[in-house]
């Protein structure tokens, strides 16, 4: 392979994420007669890394590598004439590539070599499979297991075993787990350094690596099942080169156009997800699909969501947001109802600069109940918090973690979430891990570690029904760490029975009602009336009352101590540790409120979150406008004079990359004297997401409740002009979003 090529491949390996599948087998040790020690290589030299492995049983004699190769660079089509070698009668276990071709031969194992290898670490541990060290070849990324083997890629040695001139011809080992040698698994002068694994099944690449063109060079993909040793091609019109996932009987991977791809082996048929655009391969469980990516609209001419995580529904093909909001869920996984992500929405900066950050987050996402919960533990500090890379099997999650600002690297922990314990596993890995099976392997350009967590049963199928205790205000959860049911208080809505009391909510696993009543102290009046939002007539057929303000840490603790309301899921700002909670900050808004914790408050005060075009009838007061203040455009050249709003749109001199107390700027109030509209933070409200306005509100978005709008501009979210709207999950938390309230005029 030229150098051009080989660069290329390199760069996408490392960018692209192995998938792994949910395997069900139960976790028993799975080689109970195998010798569990580990075992150094046998036989072998400091200076044997350049020689060819000894294969015990050949699939045939092996070719002549002196043989003349025509490497003519116009010669980029697979179908040129390669016949110029004999390699003698195609054995059973062999395939052409392309038929009629020998230089195209591809073989399958698995054929046993010389070389030792560790495949069984004890519980807690690691072992690294495959020394670097080795005379086979080089790691190249990607791992896999299964009941019978540790799966991984290797570049040969020896340059002649590849295809024309090329020195990069990746081939798929095993290192078997009953006698810990090195096994061939696919083995060919191709390209095969993208794999997945199921039981028996492997989906697998081949690129013939005939172009000079990256993009355009060859591609195939085959499965085989090892049970049978039946190879079969997979047949699609799509040009493929994603690192793939599989759980029988879906294939899951992108195309050239980064569309995701759902293959059903069993129909021989494939579905292309038009409107996602994936920035790393897709993973899969046999239920969901999940991408990190960009949501299209219909006419696939322009972007309409971008760099978010999304799931779409296997059987209905039904797609969903997982988190879309101000700096987003990246790298999602999924297993069973979870589908977790890391987030740098809880970003830290520091040194006044916005690129400068710690705190990246996991999260997870209930797909049943719509709740995200955070596992990874408070910051501390500022460089005390990089949480990146997850995988999930239940009840396991693996991840990464650092103490500086380095997010891509660290050290690799399992967590419990059932009794909260931590395991680490191995310092210092710039690969994901992945969890199957409670094995813990690396995904990425140069895996080589495996590690093995204590065996847990799986969860009971009928799980529902051993816990169901009809207590609306208890989650229940069966733990297969104990084997008991926990019933776990929530704070959800709930009916007391009680119709005097207008707002009920779960209080230590009860339900308790509130009057819902309130003054309208710090409220303003917006009447009922027609307005113009850009360029259209809308009307506001009900006058009603907004706060002056967005609602305070000092406010929201009101409704925390009455136990309406929970506290912050983060206490913290986006440069300060200690702010909520801390009285120079109690008349600061209050942060890390999803939506439904901002209906809450709303509801306890007997009031409610606005609408979008409520929002927009406060602020322009029926006179269409750009800014709060007017037609002024904020220019750097007039810092200061022209920063009417706290907003980082336009000043670059611009100190403190956080938000303020509110009503500190008196220019960013509407005519009726309600404030901080156009900057400070971004603000919830009850209106569905649409690309578009529609012509007659409500708004009906193609996601509904699950993706809705937020309004106004702030010291994180651009400029502060008064048409700028964003879509966000309302289950997601950050430190750029906050609320304020309106209540209906009765009369």
């Amino acid at each position: 392979m030229n150098k051009l090529l080989k660069l290329l491949v390199a760069m996408s390996v490392a960018l692209l994420f192995s998938c792994s599948s949910s395997h069900s087998s139960n976790d028993s040790d799975i080689l109970s007669d195998a010798d569990a020690d580990t075992q150094d290589f046998e036989g072998q030299d400091d200076d044997s890394d350049t020689q060819e492995a000894e294969i015990v049983d050949d699939y045939d004699e092996k070719p002549d590598q002196d043989t003349d190769q025509d490497s003519d660079s116009g010669k980029n089509d697979s179908d040129t004439d390669t016949n110029d070698e004999d390699y003698g009668p195609l054995p059973d276990n062999c395939i052409e590539v392309y038929p009629g071709k020998a230089n195209s031969r591809l073989c399958l194992g698995p054929k046993k070599t010389n070389v030792k290898c560790k495949a069984n670490p004890k519980e807690n541990e690691y072992v690294s499979v495959l020394e670097l060290k080795n005379p086979i070849g080089d790691s190249e990324g990607l791992m896999n297991i299964n009941d019978d083997f540790v799966f991984f890629v290797l570049n040969p040695k020896n340059s002649d075993l590849c295809f024309e001139n090329h020195t990069y011809c990746p081939n798929i080992y095993g290192c078997n787990r009953k006698d810990e040698y090195i096994y061939e698994i696919v083995v060919s002068k191709f390209i095969h350094n993208f794999f997945a694994v199921d039981n028996n099944i492997i989906v697998f690449n081949v690129w013939d690596g005939t172009s000079s063109d990256f993009h355009n060079s060859k591609s195939k993909i085959f499965t085989v099942d090892l049970a049978t040793m039946k190879l079969s091609e997979i047949t699609a019109d799509w040009g493929v080169y994603s690192q793939m996932d599989i759980v029988f009987p879906y294939v899951a991977l992108k195309d050239t156009s980064d569309r995701p791809i759902i293959f059903n082996l069993e129909t021989n048929t494939s579905i292309k997800i038009s409107n996602l655009m994936c920035e790393v391969s897709p993973k899969i469980d046999g239920k969901h699909l999940v991408c990190q990516g960009r949501y299209i609209g219909e006419g696939l001419s322009k972007d309409e969501l971008s760099e978010s995580a999304w799931v779409v529904d296997v059987e209905t093909l039904k797609i969903s947001p997982i988190s879309v909001f101000t700096y987003e869920g990246n790298l999602p996984y999924v297993s069973g109802d979870y589908a977790v992500f890391s987030s740098s929405r809880d970003t830290v900066y520091y040194e006044n600069f916005p690129e400068k950050f710690s705190g990246m987050e996991i999260y997870s996402l209930n797909l049943k109940t719509k709740r995200e919960e955070k596992w990874t533990p408070e910051i501390k500090g500022i460089f005390e918090g990089n949480f990146t890379m997850p995988s999930f099997e239940y009840p396991y999650f693996v991840y990464l973690a650092n103490d500086t600002e380095q997010t891509s690297t660290g050290v690799c922990y399992a967590l419990n979430i059932e009794t909260g314990k931590l395991i680490e596993l191995w310092e210092r890995t710039s690969d994901r891990p992945v969890i199957k099976d409670r094995y813990i392997f690396e995904d990425g350009y140069f895996p080589d570690k495996l590690a093995k967590l204590p065996a847990l049963p799986k969860l009971p199928e009928n799980v529902a029904e051993l816990c169901e205790d009809n207590n609306p205000c208890t989650d229940n959860r069966y733990f297969v760490t104990d084997g008991e049911c926990h019933f776990i208080p929530n704070h959800e809505r709930c009916d007391d029975g009680d119709d005097t009391t207008l707002f009920d909510v779960c209080i230590d696993g009860e339900c308790k009602g509130f009057p819902g009543t309130s003054t309208d102290e710090e409220m303003v009046t917006v009447e009922a009336g027609k307005f113009i939002y850009d360029g259209k007539e809308y009307e506001i057929e009900k006058p009603f009352k907004m706060d002056v303000f967005e609602v305070t840490n000092g406010k929201y603790a009101q409704c925390v101590a009455a136990k309406a309301c929970v506290e912050p899921l983060r206490k913290r700002s986006l440069t300060v540790l200690n702010y909520y909670e801390n009285p120079f900050y109690e008349n600061f808004p209050v942060l890390y409120i999803n939506q439904f914790e901002a209906q809450n408050y709303c509801n306890w005060l007997g009031k409610r979150l606005p609408t979008e075009f409520e929002w927009m009838k406060a602020t322009w007061d029926g006179k269409e406008k750009t800014y709060l203040w007017g037609e002024e455009e904020p220019q750097s050249e007039t810092y200061p004079d022209s920063f009417y709003a706290n907003t980082t749109w336009g000043y670059p001199g611009f100190v403190g990359w956080d938000v303020v107390e509110v009503g500190t700027f008196p220019k960013d109030k509407t005519i009726g004297g309600i404030m901080d509209m156009s900057g400070n933070v971004s603000e919830w409200t009850t209106s569905e997401w649409t690309k578009n306005l529609c012509e007659t509100p409500p708004c009906h978005g193609k996601f509904g409740s699950d993706l809705v709008v937020t309004k106004g501009g702030g010291y994180f979210n651009g400029g502060p002009e008064l048409k700028i709207r964003r879509p966000s999950t309302p289950w997601s938390h950050s430190f750029s979003t906050s609320f304020r309230c309106v209540k209906d005029i009765e009369k």
